[in-house]
């Protein structure tokens, strides 16, 4: 009896590390990295299901083509494009616009859904008494799908490159990769706010879906900024999508027209510090009112 209460009273005593110090970073980036490796043990015991991710980016790609293709009676250049933007070649246009739209999913869906599916796990209890930050969770799922979305880029990229050709310049690709790290800094802080309200409103996938929606119609994917609204074109450069898909255009593709004016690297520099500091701010004030409320658990 007495080793037992020696024992507990040595383990009251051990103090986890806490605030911004090199032990805590350490626990926090294996935190991270442990939630990364249980999604890919989750998701490598269904192989089908894995393949089937995988191929998704070039299955929601070809049919735009296509379609795109047979409008121009089957020729890839558009003498309207060319007014709007400078180029015709719609599959370059096309190609770039929708690499972006699978990390959008990676913002919006992975992140914005991994604090549901610790609930759907029936872990998400269990995790939030362990001495990590919140936000490990949700950074870890985000690593996760940030691999697995670049898996699927680059088998889209082979697919497209040896069915239609893609007309790129190869000294853009570095400045166009530097602007693809910065939107996804900024897309980042928009799903740790998007996993925030999951804690609320439970049914994360109405809100995923919602502003998923929001995002694809705001961003010039498959067609320019220039043929939305006026209004529509001044909202949409809130989100980091619009001047990554202008600045990494301006960057790969000849003769095209910039639809933004200014500096895109400042620009996306303002929005990932506003959208981090926004999105972890809206995540620790919902996170501490459901816990007060008594609502975390609920389904």
């Amino acid at each position: 009896m007495k080793k037992i209460e020696e024992e507990t009273r040595r383990l009251k005593q051990i103090s986890c590390p806490s605030g911004l110090s090199l032990a805590n970073l350490k626990a926090e980036l294996r935190a991270i990295w442990e939630c990364n490796i249980k999604e890919w043990k989750i998701e490598l015991a269904y192989p089908i299901n894995f393949t089937r991710q995988c191929v998704e980016p070039l299955i929601f790609l070809l049919p735009i083509l296509v379609y795109g293709l047979v409008l121009l009676g089957g020729s890839r250049f558009s003498e309207s494009l060319m007014r709007l933007v400078g180029t015709g070649d719609i599959v370059t246009f096309t190609f770039t616009g929708y690499i972006i739209m699978g990390f959008i999913g990676t913002a919006v869906w992975a992140m914005g859904f991994s604090i549901r599916k610790e609930q759907w796990y029936g872990t998400l209890e269990s995790i939030y008494v362990t001495p990590t930050s919140r936000l490990s969770l949700v950074l870890g799922m985000a690593l996760h799908s940030v691999v697995h979305q670049s898996l699927g880029t680059l088998f889209e990229v082979g697919v497209i490159y040896a069915v239609f050709g893609l007309v790129l310049r190869i000294e853009g690709i570095l400045p166009a990769l530097a602007i693809f790290a910065l939107m996804m800094f900024a897309l980042g802080g928009f799903g740790i706010f998007i996993s925030s309200l999951a804690l609320i409103f439970k049914e994360g996938w109405i809100i995923s879906e919602g502003f998923h929606s929001v995002l694809m119609i705001l961003s010039p994917v498959a067609y320019p900024l220039t043929v939305l609204p006026t209004i529509a074109q001044q909202a949409s450069i809130v989100f980091p999508t619009v001047p990554a898909l202008v600045g990494m255009r301006s960057f790969l593709i000849e003769n095209y027209t910039p639809e933004i004016l200014g500096n895109i690297f400042l620009h996306l520099l303002v929005l990932d510090v506003a959208w981090i500091l926004f999105g972890i701010l809206i995540f620790y004030l919902t996170d501490s009112y459901v816990r007060k409320t008594g609502t975390l658990g609920k389904y």
